[in-house]
């Protein structure tokens, strides 16, 4: 006797809960031209289906159920169905394309010149950036007096290897500045970002870390700004 009682109860508990399940048409929107295959869930009952062509979609739901929807290039959402939904079809749901970020991005060797693209002659001679600055460098000298002076004492040899250690520096400064996002220097290597920028500067000041650079192993460049964060938060630290 017990036993039925409580199947009865049961059975008006199931009832009870499905007679506000109803049909909810809905169709989902995005900056996508694929909308087909977008998974649809009610969270309560289980179910699971897909859109059709245009987003459209149609799934068994009542007040308070949690519908999710997913997809790769979607970001994911959740809606708590309410009873209005049932009343203004179709029930739409805008979803937001997902961005990706890259941490990093390398760029490998390519066949494309100035020469290739038609900005020079073909056969012309260029300059590397430590050259045009060396020569923008003599070109505001005073006159030919003093660069032969230069030339004699010394001078004119000193400064190019200052000019051409300055222009390394501040190449290796924007390479790092274009490889990561200031998010992995502020978040993964904990660099207070009002210190960002000194760090730039730090870590292309080194000497060691210019080798590594050139040995273009990204590994070995992460942990080298490991080491670099480290010691700079220290600088930094012992400032205060």
């Amino acid at each position: 006797m017990k036993n039925k009682l409580l199947f009865v109860i049961f059975l008006i508990v199931t009832v009870c809960s499905a007679q506000g399940t109803r049909l909810l048409k809905g169709q989902v929107v995005a900056d996508i031209k694929d909308l087909q295959g977008i998974n649809v869930v009610n969270l309560a009952s289980k179910k699971e289906i897909a859109t059709e062509s245009g987003g459209l979609f149609s799934i068994y739901a009542k007040p308070g159920d949690t519908l999710v929807f997913t997809a790769v290039q979607l970001n994911e959402k959740h809606i708590v169905v309410e009873k209005e939904d049932f009343d203004y079809l179709p029930f739409l749901v805008k979803m937001k394309v997902k961005v990706i970020l890259l941490q990093e991005v390398f760029i490998e060797k390519s066949n494309i010149t100035a020469e290739s693209l038609g900005l020079v002659p073909k056969g012309m001679k260029t300059q590397s950036p430590e050259e045009r600055a060396v020569k923008r460098y003599y070109t505001a000298q005073t006159g030919p007096l003093e660069a032969l002076i230069y030339a004699i004492d010394g001078t004119a040899k000193r400064r190019k290897k200052e000019i051409v250690a300055v222009v390394g520096r501040q190449r290796l400064q924007h390479k790092l500045e274009s490889m990561y996002s200031q998010a992995y220097f502020v978040d993964e290597l904990k660099i207070p970002s009002e210190h960002l920028y000194g760090f730039y500067v730090f870590a292309a000041e080194n000497q060691g870390f210019e080798n590594v650079m050139q040995q273009k192993n990204k590994w070995l460049i992460k942990f080298e700004l490991i080491k670099l964060a480290s010691e700079y938060i220290k600088n930094i630290s012992d400032e205060k």
